[in-house]
């Protein structure tokens, strides 16, 4: 078999738009996730140093050779960007670029030109923001999207018209975390994080960087502990611990549920919190009672006002239904804001909520706090609007309420999961005493002696009830 040209097969992928060859194993990590975005919208969360701007220039090279005609938007912070970091990128990505192919860059409106006709305009939102507007785009791509000041206004009232009739149109916004979780790129990173249109790749996570030089780095940094190591190499969204709702939260404790053999008795829990403005939200799981822990398996999210107590009850009984099938919930828990709207589940759809108690909001608060603390909540996978509170969720500034947040509302999935953990009957053992003995007969080994001393069937008789009556449970 002829060996393969690597000259001649470079040359051949460039035809094709195939630039993955070009990638670092992280680099490719951010290709396949963007590959199973679902939306329009992906957001890469990326230490510095990885490569990121490289990965988004191919990205924007590869759609404009393998889609004639394309029109791609590059967008960065500053204009002083384009020059300084981004030109320079482009010509290094373009090094084994085929002449017949390579595209000329053209000063005079700041873009990239290919003979097939494609452009990449590059934009500085700091000077021209309104250059992301066009009746034709294929691709936009801001890089350091976090240093954006007025990210939220580009991406409503640019972007979104813009691309509202190009469906295919993807929307990249990549970049470390800025200098404060207020920032609307931490915003944008939970709304792809709940859509499955996300990737958070630490320093760690970069094959080119060995372990003495992030050593070095940190040091340079004041430490691994510090703020700026934790946000610009370990992509942190860092919070004020003094404002976060569960500051004893981690991603540790994200796990698929460990379902054993007591499973079947353990008592399944339905939380909601009620809302119109906010989000009906709602948390559901079972108490383990054999570790002590909390398991919240699914949620549900009722958005707006646009439900009303049918939709609700069918969605929540779909739900038990997919989770539990013909096993009913041990309680069903919600806030007592709309006392009218229980009493309709109940009295005309036969579903019953107990309404919590609701004292002190700090105090609620720190029932969970303490059983995070302790190792005691696991959260699935699957709850991907309670993961975003629990990780995300701050007080406002008088800590007397929760703030907002344009992904997760006013925390309403965290707040049904402080009802329901409220009323959990930790101290109730669901399993039967006499599961996993085979029959009958293996009580008789605790009144062996008795049978041995009497012959009076009666009173054998009597021997034997006390211990019947260890089935009876509190």
């Amino acid at each position: 078999m002829k060996p393969i040209d690597p000259a001649a097969a470079k040359k051949e992928l460039w035809y094709r738009g195939e630039l993955r060859y070009l990638l670092h194993k992280g680099q490719r990590t951010i290709q396949d996730h963007f590959n199973k975005c679902p939306g329009q919208l992906f957001v890469g969360n990326v230490a510095r140093q990885f490569g990121k701007s490289y990965w988004a220039v191919s990205k924007c090279l590869e759609l404009a050779i393998k889609r004639p005609t394309s029109r791609i938007k590059y967008a960065t912070a500053f204009q002083t960007d384009l020059t300084e970091f981004i030109i320079p990128t482009f010509n290094a990505v373009l090094g084994d670029c085929p002449e017949s192919i390579k595209p000329k860059y053209k000063v005079q409106g700041s873009k990239w030109v290919f003979s097939n006709g494609s452009e990449i305009k590059l934009v500085g939102l700091d000077k021209s923001p309104n250059s992301l507007r066009g009746n034709v785009i294929d691709l936009i791509v801001i890089d350091e999207a976090g240093f954006v000041d007025q990210l939220q206004y580009v991406y409503s009232s640019i972007i979104v018209p813009a691309t509202l009739h190009r469906p295919h149109c993807k929307i990249i916004f990549i970049s470390t975390p800025p200098a404060t979780p207020a920032h609307p790129f931490g915003d944008f990173i939970q709304l792809a994080e709940s859509q499955s249109s996300y990737v958070k790749l630490d320093i760690y996570q970069n094959p080119l960087i060995k372990e003495a030089d992030i050593d070095r780095m940190a040091e340079a940094m004041g430490g691994k502990d510090t703020t700026t190591f934790r946000r610009e190499c370990l992509c942190e969204l860092v919070l004020d611990e003094a404002s976060a709702i569960i500051p004893e939260w981690h991603d540790s404790f994200i796990k698929e549920p460990a379902y054993d053999k007591y499973y079947q008795f353990y008592h399944r829990y339905v939380g909601m919190d009620l809302g119109r403005v906010d989000h009906t939200a709602l948390v559901f799981g079972y108490y383990d009672f054999k570790r002590a822990v909390f398991v919240a398996e699914d949620e549900l999210t009722m958005e707006g006002a646009a439900w009303t107590t049918v939709t609700l009850k069918d969605a929540i009984l779909a739900k038990e239904q997919e989770l539990w099938g013909a096993v009913s919930p041990f309680r069903r828990v919600s806030d007592n804001n709309n006392p009218h709207l229980i009493t309709d589940l109940s009295s005309l759809h036969d579903l019953s909520f107990m309404e919590t108690n609701k004292e002190s909001l700090e105090a609620m608060v720190n029932d969970v706090r303490m059983l995070v603390g302790s190792g005691q909540l696991e959260v699935s996978p699957r709850c991907k609007m309670l993961l975003g509170c629990l990780r995300y969720g701050l007080w406002d500034t008088k800590r007397k309420e929760f703030s907002r947040s344009k992904v997760y509302g006013h925390f309403d999935h965290l707040a049904a999961l402080i009802y329901l953990i409220r009323n959990i009957a930790r101290h109730t053992n669901p399993v039967p005493v006499e599961f996993g003995h085979a029959n009958h007969r293996s009580w008789l080994g605790h009144v062996k002696d008795d049978m041995h001393r009497t012959k009076n069937a009666k009173t054998l008789q009597n021997a034997l009830i006390p211990k019947a009556l260890i089935h009876r449970r509190s």
